[in-house]
Parts: C-alpha cells; structure tokens; sequence
C-alpha cells in the first residue's frame, strides 16, 4: 500500500470523479460552496477526465439557469477538464485494463459493465504520474475505484505515489 503524502504540496494533481460533485448537488448547497471553498483555500484544482465532465454536464438547467454545477466551477478556475487520455500509450492501456479487473472483481460485475469514467480516473492519473506531477490524490466516492485506481498505479510502477480520499469523507471533513 502507498506511504502516506501530503496531498497539499504543489506537486500533487487532484484527480475527481463525478461522485464527489453530485454529493455536493446544487450550487447553493452548501456542500458545493464547502468544496469550492476548500479548494480556493488550498490552492488546488480538482481534474476532472473529460469522461466525467461528459456526465456531469447533464445536470438539469434548475441547477442555475444555463449554467451547470460543473461549468460553474470550471469558469471559477477549481476544476479542470483533462484532455482525453492517450489509450494508445502502454502504460495508460493498462492501468485502464487492470482498474477494470479491479472493480469487477471486487464487485462481482462483469468487466463489460464498469463504467468508462471510472477507468479514466487512473487513465488521467497515469498520464500526469508519467509527466511532471509527482504525486496523485484521487477523490472518488465509489470505494472501488478508488482502490481500484491506487492498485492499478502501483502495479504499473507507480508506488507511493497515489492515494485514495473518500469523497464523501472528504465533504464530510469540510462541512
């Protein structure tokens, strides 16, 4: 299992699934304005795979009209967008491949039925361990994958360089 780092340091991307968001709800929640005010506090921006941006894009307008929850925090500058990642690449291929084996076993689905976004977290997570970011914090709600994308980034070379925050924790930490 990965050591212990603190997920605060400048050389730390914040990879986020659309569970952390959706737990937040509604702009004037305030969970959302907890989470926005977290991340402005810590000078951090959440990464988002744009898999996740395409299902949080959905939200009803009754959120804020013509404006969802998400395009109001990327336009604030808390969340980013992540270019697709390149499935291309080796490494990324397998992280993919090996979170997926992960969250089926673990939840005893067939492989077939993961959600792709799920598998983007590690994907994105990957891309930015191969680069310049030293360290990943992946903030998910789903157990699975967020276990699921640690194993997976280790197994791939990337030991003690990732961790697992509970999205639901972390919400509850902030509120």
């Amino acid at each position: 299992m990965s050591k212990p780092f603190d997920p605060f340091q400048a050389s730390v991307a914040w990879v986020a699934d659309a569970g952390l968001f959706i737990a937040c709800g509604r702009q004037q929640n305030n969970k959302y304005t907890a989470l926005e005010r977290f991340a402005e506090r810590n000078d951090l921006t959440f990464l988002i795979p744009q898999r996740v941006y395409d299902e949080l894009g959905g939200a009803p307008n009754r959120s804020t009209p013509s404006q969802t929850p998400i395009n109001s925090a990327i336009d604030a500058g808390w969340v980013t967008v992540a270019d697709e990642p390149d499935y291309r690449t080796g490494t990324v291929s397998q992280v993919m491949d090996d979170i997926q084996s992960f969250i089926a076993r673990s939840s005893n689905r067939d492989e077939d039925r993961i959600e792709k976004a799920d598998t983007a977290l590690a994907a994105v997570a990957a891309e930015r361990l191969e680069g310049n970011t030293h360290y990943v914090s992946i903030v998910t709600t789903d157990l699975d994958a967020g276990e699921g994308a640690v194993a997976a980034l280790e197994a791939n070379g990337f030991e003690n360089r990732v961790q697992f925050k509970n999205g639901f924790e972390l919400i509850d930490e902030i509120t």
